[in-house]
């Protein structure tokens, strides 16, 4: 068995092929019906978001705060060398307070060439989900969070996780920007 491929440079086609494929996101909803979402918490709260959306997950650094803001908008932060908008997700979803966190989080998510860091209480990581068992927003729901929910997925003995809607939490980020 010989592996020429190994042995040639690889033509432009290829390099063009594998470009387009690296530089795609991965689907949210898999051909197979699962929905695969990044899962982390506020508070007792669990979130998901798509992990196209998901930049960087690291430790929490220290924040600067911005004078005259909206409570949303917690400050800048240096990510990796780049001054990001830092915004509290608990505000923004309306999250009650939970203890204070182990080991906070800052996730950095972009959509549509905007980037921006967000303090989580804890990064779960990515998990998958049926699509056939994904329930509307209850009414319960805190009422910040009901438009940025698109559904519900039960997680067994854990409380439920809500699934963010990537598009509505950079709509509300641009508004507490401001």
């Amino acid at each position: 068995m010989t592996f020429d491929f190994l042995e040639r440079e690889p033509d432009a086609a290829d390099r063009e092929r594998w470009r387009a494929e690296l530089a795609a996101p991965p689907p949210a909803v898999r051909d197979d019906g699962r929905i695969i979402l990044f899962l982390f918490r506020i508070g007792s709260e669990r979130f998901g978001i798509e992990p196209a959306h998901l930049d960087l997950a690291l430790p929490a650094a220290a924040g600067h705060s911005i004078p005259h803001r909206s409570p949303a908008l917690a400050g800048v932060v240096n990510v990796r060398g780049t001054v990001a908008l830092c915004f509290s997700l608990a505000d923004i979803l309306g999250s009650l307070p939970g203890p204070a966190p182990v080991s906070p989080m800052l996730l950095v998510l972009a959509h549509k060439g905007w980037r921006v860091a967000c303090r989580v209480d804890a990064a779960e990581g990515v998990s998958g989900f049926e699509r056939s068992a994904l329930r509307p927003p209850p009414a319960t729901l805190l009422a910040g969070a009901r438009p940025h929910v698109k559904g519900i997925f039960p997680a067994g003995d854990n409380p439920d996780v809500a699934w963010l809607d990537a598009a509505s939490l950079f709509t509300a980020f641009d508004a507490a920007a401001r």
